[in-house]
């Protein structure tokens, strides 16, 4: 029997495809074209934007392009086309570039848990050489991240950010189907400080997030950014609770918080420079869980150096006081109550090769937050098989440098599993040892002559004219990028006068 065959076009039609035969090269010049041209589109095309104000657009891409052919959305001059008042951006399509725009001075409506400026909602988008700037809602609680991973396979690259103030992160990874996503060579610049958890730049959710062993994980790259007087929630700068990402070469100025593997196993944090700067509330790394390496990384004038976290013990109350903290989200075959801790213990972390400077704290840590919240919290287990190998630790005006916790007698059945940790080859300048050290640190006198310059040795910190978009890098060499430190997005009165009283000067 003689099946008749359907033509080609019905067929891709009825598989979701679309052919397009001819890439079509589309220039618009108000929110309405743009809006059209956007749900349109498909792969090949380039959408180009004219110079001015592009208000109110809900600019959603659900189309895909392809590797060779993507979707583009770009500015005919890049940092002229203006999106304001409650426009957004959804990348629901594969294969979408958007280069070149410019967010400023609007605000959405919160939403949902993920709702934000830009979302990637698919796989391999790009957003390179685009700004946001000051895009806050009126009040402070109305929540929404700046820019939202829910794909994977996405890039955030030569981006500025500045002035966000209300609650949710910058940047967020979804916890479900986000993996591969990155940030790379973005510009994080004035980010008010305001109380309030959960408003980190970065916050990396994933597979680990809820302590479970499991071999996935988010595999998010941040690197090559620059973080200054990024405060947000002034604790935590990078926040990391999952597996398997990488935070490679950034550099922090001046900057509330610090870089923290808050959870999660086999996290990489390596050639980092942060530079406290004299900057009340700045921090050096904080890291707790399994199998991280962190190395190569330099900090400098911070509250502290290295901070390597005590643990909590679930597996039982130790006494009736005792409060677990329990997620519904988190429940398991395993874990039936869903019980998560408040950190993890440290295991088999590799620390090596870190260079601390003065620091008012001290530099090293190993078991901080020991009994921390006690009784209804139970940290109390130590660090343990760590290896602590070619640090160096600096303090040109004295005090404890490296401070190791002991288990207390009543928690030593509890560590009985534990390993000792290995201390080779690290060096402490100036400083003094407390608690449990071991062998494993060589005590030296401040060399006449030392200078923090000569320390920082090859280390290069990032300069602004190093990341973000070129056009802001232009705009600012000129003098024509005032908004960059315009402090209105403070809700401190004191941090606004403060900026303006400097100005003056």
């Amino acid at each position: 029997m003689n099946v008749p065959m359907r033509p080609l076009f019905s067929f891709l039609a009825l598989a979701g495809l679309t052919l397009s035969v001819t890439a079509r090269d589309i220039t618009v010049k108000n929110a309405l074209e743009l809006k059209a041209a956007g749900s349109s589109a498909v792969g090949g095309d380039v959408i180009r934007l004219a110079s001015g104000r592009y208000d109110d657009v809900k600019l959603r891409i659900t189309h895909n392009g392809t590797q060779g052919r993507p979707i583009q959305v770009v500015a005919v001059v890049p940092g002229e086309a203006i999106l304001g008042g409650s426009s957004e951006i959804d990348i629901s399509g594969a294969y979408v570039v958007i280069d070149g725009l410019y967010l400023l001075n609007g605000a959405i409506a919160s939403g949902a848990a993920d709702r934000s400026v830009i979302t990637f909602n698919s796989h391999h988008g790009v957003v390179r050489n685009t700004a946001i700037v000051d895009y806050n809602p009126a009040g402070f609680e109305t929540a929404y991240y700046w820019v939202f991973f829910n794909g994977s396979h996405n890039t955030l690259e030569r981006c500025y950010f500045k002035g966000k103030n209300n609650l949710e992160p910058l940047i967020g990874n979804g916890l479900d189907n986000a993996q591969y996503n990155s940030v790379v060579g973005c510009y994080f610049k004035n980010i008010p400080y305001d109380v309030g958890n959960g408003r980190e730049d970065i916050r990396v959710w994933g597979s680990g997030k809820f302590d479970e062993k499991t071999a996935e994980g988010a595999y998010f790259l941040i690197q090559g950014n620059l973080f200054d007087h990024a405060d947000g929630e002034g604790t935590e700068i990078v926040s990391l609770k999952s597996n398997f990402n990488q935070v490679l070469n950034n550099t922090v100025r001046a900057t509330r918080g610090g870089i923290n593997i808050r959870r999660g196993a086999n996290n990489t944090v390596k050639g980092n420079i942060v530079l406290g700067e004299g900057v009340a509330g700045a921090h050096g790394l904080r890291m707790s869980g399994a199998n991280h390496v962190v190395q190569g990384n330099y900090v400098s004038g911070c509250d502290y150096g290295i901070r390597v976290s005590a643990g909590e013990f679930t597996a039982h109350a130790l006494t009736p006081e005792y409060s677990p903290h329990e997620k519904s989200n988190a429940k398991t075959a395993k874990n039936v109550l869903g019980i998560v801790t408040a950190y993890p213990q440290s295991k088999k972390l590799t620390l090596s090769n870190n260079v601390v400077v003065a620091c008012d704290g001290p530099d090293l840590e190993l078991g901080s937050d020991y009994k921390k919240h006690w009784p209804q919290e139970q940290m109390v287990l130590l660090p343990s098989d760590c290896d602590i190998s070619g640090n160096r630790f600096v303090r040109p005006k004295g005090g404890v440098s490296v401070e190791i916790a002991a288990p207390e007698s009543q928690f030593a059945s509890l560590m009985a599993k534990s390993l000792a940790n290995r201390f080779r080859s690290n060096v402490v300048v100036g400083g003094k040892l407390k608690g449990a050290v071991s062998s494993g640190f060589k005590l030296e006198d401040l060399a006449s002559g030392w200078s923090e310059k000569r320390e920082l040795g090859e280390m290069h910190p990032l300069k602004p004219e190093e990341v973000g978009p070129a056009w802001v890098i232009a705009l600012r060499a000129a003098g024509k990028f005032e908004v960059e430190d315009d402090m209105s997005c403070s809700r401190d009165p004191a941090a606004k006068k403060a900026k303006k009283a400097k100005k003056a000067k």
